[in-house]
């Protein structure tokens, strides 16, 4: 025995456990259905299994065959392989080229270090190196930096191209609710509507006409079918690619103006934005119930556009109403600038002898109502005869046995709620005649003293009144010292048509002129 063997069992070996086999996996992949024949699934897998044969590996298992882009290595197939081979301990994983292993660049070089010290080699079919050497694994390293710099460059091609895409008004990526993907005579995306367009402009009407919350929005839709969360309410309130405009991140901040045929007009759209605004800034923080204040936030300032807020003088006790954006800053009594609000009102009361050709208008709106709303009323009823035929279902399944009491109690409660809901929907959009007459009745009783009316009401229905009147607002102009509305409520807007057309014929006898009067205002529903 030599000298050297006596120390044999002082020699030191390495504590790391290394896999040393000759299985291997194979790992396949393309980044999408439309990969070219050469590189496809089958014939990576074929190289593979052909290199692996003549290598002499047993084949442990096949890992990837699908689409799966290799920007990153948080893919499912790419993972689950990378635990098989760690657990079962498979020396070698073979890839058809090392970019379908991976294009993460650096973090590709630290998973393949990472592997090596384990004794897991990354073979590549296609570009042979011995990776046992500096020399080999350096080139397998600078492949995989030029397959991170090849996807970076594809990247910013097609960066490139969306963003001329979206400059050129074409709406890129899958289609928001309200709308469906399509292609145009040239073959070019466009977004076209679908059956769910309606219900999104009923969504934004009801939010800039009715003013009420997101969730009261979303239980009404929920009874005509469709179903939207809170969040996602706020994003399609938020979102200008239903009035025709197109946002994107790849614009800088830019808008601009879609190929795509717009669901509401950019006049309704802003509105509702205003409205959402108006509710989570000052305004309603300012909002208190104070009787001699009822215009504040409803009035703007004619010269900044701002609301005019208001106030309690603290020494004499008086109430002013003022404007508070620099440069503006100006202050007037409350006393007067209700006063005045009033008269403004009484240019809009109805004279009684107006009331025979008014009642004849709102009976032809009557009319087309209860016509555009059919297709409404129609889904309202298909859906409470579902709703009826799931509380059959569960009240048979209840007598036969199939549910217990709990059960049946659970979802019978929860399906009367819902057939209750729709059908008070139902009644709702389908206004009888008798009712109808009724409410015409009430109004013009309204109509025919305005100044009056807002004058006795308490604050909320002060409140209510003016916005039923002005939807959005009246302007103050201090120099001339008067108001200014800038839209009128439909009704009241045909009375204001009324009152100058009827005055404009002089002989009631004229019966012709009348008639000519009536059909016009008819028409302007």
């Amino acid at each position: 025995m030599s000298n050297l063997q006596q120390f044999q069992s002082f020699g030191k070996r390495s504590n790391k456990s290394v896999i040393n086999n000759n299985k291997a996996v194979i790992y396949t992949r393309v980044s999408s259905g439309k990969q070219k024949e050469n590189t496809s699934l089958e014939t990576q897998r074929e190289y593979c299994t052909l290199y692996a044969e003549r290598a002499k590996f047993e084949i442990s298992g096949y890992f990837g065959g699908t689409n799966e882009s290799a920007k990153n290595d948080d893919r499912k197939e790419y993972q689950k392989m990378l635990t098989f081979v760690l657990q079962k301990k498979v020396s070698n994983i073979i890839v058809y080229s090392i970019d379908r292993f991976s294009r993460a660049g650096s973090s590709a070089i630290t998973t393949v270090e990472k592997l090596k010290e384990k004794g897991i080699n990354v073979i590549s079919v296609t570009q042979p190196m011995d990776t046992e050497t500096s020399t080999g694994t350096f080139f397998q390293n600078l492949n995989l930096l030029f397959s991170k710099y090849d996807n970076d460059q594809r990247k910013e091609k097609t960066t490139a191209g969306m963003k001329q895409r979206l400059l050129q008004g074409y709406y890129i990526g899958v289609a928001p609710l309200g709308y469906t993907n399509a292609r145009d005579k040239q073959n070019r995306p466009i977004l076209i509507h679908s059956e769910k367009a309606k219900l999104i402009r009923k969504a934004f009407e009801r939010k800039a006409n009715e003013n009420i919350s997101n969730v009261e929005i979303i239980k009404r839709l929920k009874k005509y079918g469709l179903t939207i969360q809170k969040q996602n309410m706020t994003r399609i309130f938020r979102n200008p690619i239903y009035c025709g405009l197109l946002a994107n991140r790849l614009l800088d901040g830019k808008v601009v103006k879609g190929n795509h045929t717009p669901i509401v007009s950019k006049e309704l759209f802003l509105k509702v934005n205003n409205i959402n605004t108006e509710k989570n800034g000052v305004r309603s923080k300012q909002r208190k119930n104070n009787p001699n204040l009822p215009m504040r936030g409803f009035v703007k300032c004619d010269a900044c556009g701002k609301p005019i807020t208001g106030y309690t003088e603290k020494k004499y006790k008086l109430d002013y109403y003022r404007c508070h954006t620099k440069g503006c800053c100006g202050y007037s009594r409350a006393d007067k600038l209700n006063e005045k609000f009033k008269n403004f009102l009484s240019t809009f009361q109805i004279n009684e002898k107006f009331i025979a050709p008014l009642k004849l208008q709102m009976k032809y709106t009557f009319e087309y109502y209860n016509e555009s709303n059919k297709d409404v009323l129609e889904q309202l009823k298909y859906n409470h005869k579902v709703i009826k035929e799931r509380i059959e279902n569960v009240e048979e399944r209840f007598v036969y046995g199939e549910i217990n009491m709990e059960l049946y109690n659970k979802y019978i409660n929860k399906l009367k709620l819902e057939e209750a809901e729709i059908l008070k929907e139902i009644e709702n959009s389908s206004i009888k005649k008798s009712k109808f007459n009724l409410h015409v009745e009430n109004s013009l009783k309204l109509l025919t003293n305005l100044r009056n009316t807002w004058e006795l009401s308490n604050f909320v229905m002060k409140q209510k009144l003016q916005n039923l009147l002005f939807p959005n607002g009246i302007h103050y102009n201090r120099e001339n010292d008067s108001y200014l509305s800038l839209e009128l409520n439909p009704v009241l807007s045909l009375i204001n048509t009324l009152s100058i057309s009827y005055n404009n014929i002089k002989s009631s006898a004229n019966t012709n002129e009348m008639k000519k009067l009536q059909e016009v205002t008819a028409k302007r529903v």
